[in-house]
């Protein structure tokens, strides 16, 4: 890193009462490029559209910056390639872009090539990432100069100045600073009162036009098309112990005046159908959700958002459904009232039943998820929550396990007790979850079995049927039947290997999604292909559409086929038979192919294949196997 040449300006670090104070002396005219990284695997694929760099774009142009900005999920090519072209066109001397603690490898592969080009260039990374642990992300992204937490909008726009007319950095909340070889946060910034202030996000820097025409990616069975993600108000008055928040601050939401101002200009501009919410709780008040749905009555566009269990009025329910609501997304976490508790929840097994009960005879689809694996999560408090979950097939509530992702208590309390030694190393792991629960790593592996078994007692279709396939793009269209209510369904879109549901369009009733036998055997012939030979295949991501594969003793049964995920559950557990390795196996065994059964996240996983395992010559989407 090389801050003192950087911009071709004069830069000099001054210590003034024991503080180290970064300062351009010479003032330069800041030219930004903000980049949104790529995290689809190909140019059309869908994929879910970030607004934290577009409002921080937003931002630096309404104060008179020059900004440059690119959307890397609709270029084709490298990505150096289309860095360099940009870069050398416009003059470009600050890069930013940002993302979240498992894209870490997307995010430095953009600031590593953009260091590639040149050197000199400034480069600024935001995002949560970045708010969640800042010291720890900037010395693992190693080609960052500069770290912005929390929300960025102002504190980049006062960074852009301070470069400008050449003044000290760490006067800027917000900031994170390089400081005698590591790093430092000399300030928090406090998320901003005045909502009202903030200037819209910039959609169309980012090409908000190309991306409502691709297949939406949803993962809660949400059957809807050109989506648009808004922001109405910021910050949680929720503490739950596995979820990271860059502010543990007040709520905060915009006027209703400047929400409907900017959907007026957007159906206008996109002609757009649908709104998701991005906030991490929606309207916690029910004057203001009341206010809300009565607005949204005027409008022919339905909307779905994240809601708190312990918010929800019966009351209301029939007029947010006659909002256009079509989706509401809860935080379950466990049928276990002891275990909420350690998590931090506001509220009762029995309170989730009462909700649940009454959104489900409401006919409002729901997505909501178990987690199991808390701090306080014993087998008798799991198989509590996976008996529950048995007994209500109807719902369909998603199953996984606890997260420790940086930021969050679980973090904090798996770095205190030694269950992650390594911070760094963590976190260019993909942030592995890991056991931190009462439970020894044997139960945990039978839970893991457990739940993965669990899919066989769900629902299913009736009458399931291919009815095209888009081999290319790896999405299919289905029809069925809903044996709930004999209604016959057409799902059109359907990704492959998705961790998705499906919905029936009359009831409600999710499904998960068949792998269907002419794509299983498909993907079986490809498969024995590319073990002819002798050749060894690692098949990454052991999601409950990838372990179907090995529930069949065939190709995938084969001792030449290793399966792999970074999750400790699924590395303990019994795959019928076979065992779940961790990555290390590709180096140890030069492994040249894999396969990456989780299609959402090629790119993410094809990056850290290209910087941690050099023995990879062949990384393939599991959709390519479908001919």
């Amino acid at each position: 890193m090389n801050i003192l040449n950087d911009m071709n300006c004069d830069c000099a670090n001054e210590t003034a009462n024991g503080v180290q104070k970064i300062i351009h002396n010479r003032a330069v005219e800041p030219v930004f490029l903000l980049v949104m990284p790529r995290i689809v695997n190909y140019v059309g694929e869908g994929y879910v559209f970030s607004i934290g760099l577009p409002y921080v774009s937003a931002s630096l142009k309404a104060s008179g910056y020059s900004v440059v900005t690119i959307n890397l999920n609709h270029h084709e090519g490298k990505e150096s390639d289309v860095l360099k072209d940009l870069i050398a066109k416009h003059h470009i001397n600050i890069v930013a872009t940002g993302g979240l603690s498992p894209q870490y490898h997307i995010v430095k592969n953009i600031i590593k090539e953009t260091k590639s080009i040149d050197p000199n260039i400034i480069t600024v990374v935001g995002g949560g990432i970045i708010s969640a642990d800042p010291i720890v992300a900037m010395t693992a992204l190693e080609y960052a100069d500069y770290g912005i937490k929390d929300d960025g909008e102002i504190t980049i726009r006062e960074f852009a100045k301070a470069i400008r007319n050449g003044e000290p950095l760490n006067d800027i909340a917000g900031m994170v600073l390089p400081v005698d070889g590591s790093f430092r946060v000399f300030s928090s910034r406090e998320t901003e009162k005045d909502q009202d202030s903030i200037p819209w996000a910039d959609y169309e820097g980012f090409d908000l036009d190309l991306y409502l025409e691709l297949p939406s990616p949803s993962s809660s069975g949400l059957n809807a098309s050109r989506i648009v993600h808004m922001l109405m108000g910021r910050s949680c008055p929720y503490k739950c112990t596995f979820c990271f928040r860059s502010a543990y601050q007040k709520y905060v939401r915009r006027s209703f005046d400047n929400f409907f101002s900017q959907l007026d200009y957007l159906i206008e501009k996109y002609q757009i159908d649908h709104v998701t919410f991005a906030d991490e709780l929606f309207l916690p008040k029910q004057q203001d959700l009341k206010e809300f749905c009565e607005r949204m009555m005027s409008y022919d566009v339905t909307w779905d958002a994240d809601f708190s269990i312990s918010c929800v009025k019966e009351e209301l329910l029939p007029l947010m459904k006659k909002s256009g609501l079509t989706l509401m997304a809860f935080g379950l976490e466990s049928a276990d009232d002891s275990v909420l508790k350690s998590m931090n929840k506001k509220f009762s097994v029995k309170k989730m039943e009462e909700v649940l009960k009454m959104v489900h005879e409401h006919q409002i689809p729901f997505f909501g998820a178990f987690i199991f694996g808390d701090v306080g999560e014993t087998f008798a408090t799991a198989n509590r929550t996976l008996q529950w979950w048995r007994d209500h097939p109807q719902y369909l509530i998603h199953l996984t396990f606890i997260k420790t992702y940086p930021g969050t208590a679980v973090y904090h309390y798996a770095c205190d007790q030694g269950i992650i030694k390594d911070k760094i190393k963590y976190l260019e792991a993909g942030c592995p979850q890991v056991n931190v629960s009462s439970m020894s790593d044997h139960e945990f592996a039978m839970l893991a079995r457990g739940v993965a078994d669990a899919i066989d007692s769900s629902i299913d279709l009736d009458s399931v049927e291919l009815v095209s396939l888009n081999k290319e793009n790896g999405i299919m269209a289905m029809k069925g039947v809903c044996p709930i209510c004999s209604h016959t369904n057409h799902w059109n879109d359907v990704k492959l290997f998705s961790i998705n549901y499906l919905a029936c369009d009359h009831c409600t009733q999710k499904f998960h999604i068949p792998l269907l036998p002419a794509i299983r055997r498909s993907i079986e012939d490809n498969m024995s292909a590319l073990l002819k030979g002798g050749a060894k295949v690692a098949v990454w991501g052991m999601t409950l559409s990838a372990m179907e594969l090995f529930k069949v003793n065939g190709v995938f049964h084969e001792s030449n086929v290793y399966p792999i995920d970074i999750s400790l559950s699924k590395q303990n557990m019994d795959l019928y038979g076979k065992r779940v390795y961790g990555p290390s196996v590709i180096n140890e065994l030069q492994i040249s192919t894999v396969v990456i059964a989780v299609p959402f996240y090629v790119s993410q996983i094809s990056h850290q294949i290209t910087e941690n395992h050099p023995c990879v010559t062949n990384v393939i989407d599991i959709c390519e196997l479908v001919s």
